[in-house]
């Protein structure tokens, strides 16, 4: 296994978290020079999390069809254009400046949901007896994104003025892009085990119908939803 490869895979979800961070400390700026209110902030917010949400399957499926690469550099790329889009509507005013940056938190969550495929291509790179820690990557830049974005927000906030926060997020994501085009290699190959496919519905059932699974994704669900709130 060729360790840039999974740099490249944790610095892709550190940064996405890193990005969901980084709009906490703007929250009271919106309200304050937009006139944001409370539902359009709930708004901004949740709908990050809500495109993850949909879109996570989307782009595994996607994955398993085209490999794990083109859609990682896509998601990345992605990413990196929604955050100068939240920069530009960072320095606009009232009801158009938080319409464009629903917008870009939209186009965000949707690249964001390449989480999925993260662990997939690690999956795909690691054997059976290491897997378990080499997931414990996901779970670490899940932390570490939570506690560096609040503070780069801040910090480029105060540096860079109301738009220094989301052309840092993008720097961030363009820089992560050019280091996954130049090293990061396919995992994916045509002939790996497929998974049978089920409606998502079945999928549900099917998941819940082994009790450990099942108690796995409620804690996991649990975990993110109280590290949001936070």
């Amino acid at each position: 296994m060729r360790k840039p490869s999974v740099l490249v895979v944790f610095l892709t979800v550190f940064i996405d978290l890193i990005g969901f961070g980084i709009v906490l400390p703007l929250l009271p700026i919106y309200s304050r020079n937009f006139g944001a209110k409370g539902w359009m902030i709930g708004a901004i917010m949740g709908s990050y999390s809500l495109m993850q949400f949909i879109f996570a399957p989307a782009w595994g499926r996607l994955s398993d069809r085209i490999g794990r690469r083109p859609v990682l550099l896509v998601s990345t790329a992605g990413a990196a254009i929604s955050y100068a889009l939240f920069a530009i509507g960072s320095g606009l005013a009232g009801q158009t400046a938080l319409f464009v940056l629903l917008i870009s938190r939209v186009f965000a969550g949707i690249c964001g949901a390449n989480i999925t495929v993260a662990q997939a291509y690690i999956a795909d790179v690691t054997p059976p007896a290491e897997r378990s820690k080499k997931m414990g990557l996901i779970g670490m830049a899940f932390g570490l994104g939570f506690i560096f974005g609040p503070a780069l927000g801040g910090i480029s906030l105060h540096a860079l003025g109301v738009q220094g926060p989301g052309w840092v997020a993008m720097g961030l994501c363009a820089a992560n892009f050019i280091l996954a085009l130049a090293i990061l290699p396919e995992s994916w190959q045509p002939t790996s085990e497929h998974v049978a496919a089920r409606p998502r519905l079945a999928q549900w059932i099917h998941t819940f119908d082994h009790p450990k699974v099942g108690l796995l994704v409620v804690v996991f669900f649990g975990s993110s939803a109280l590290s949001s709130d936070e």
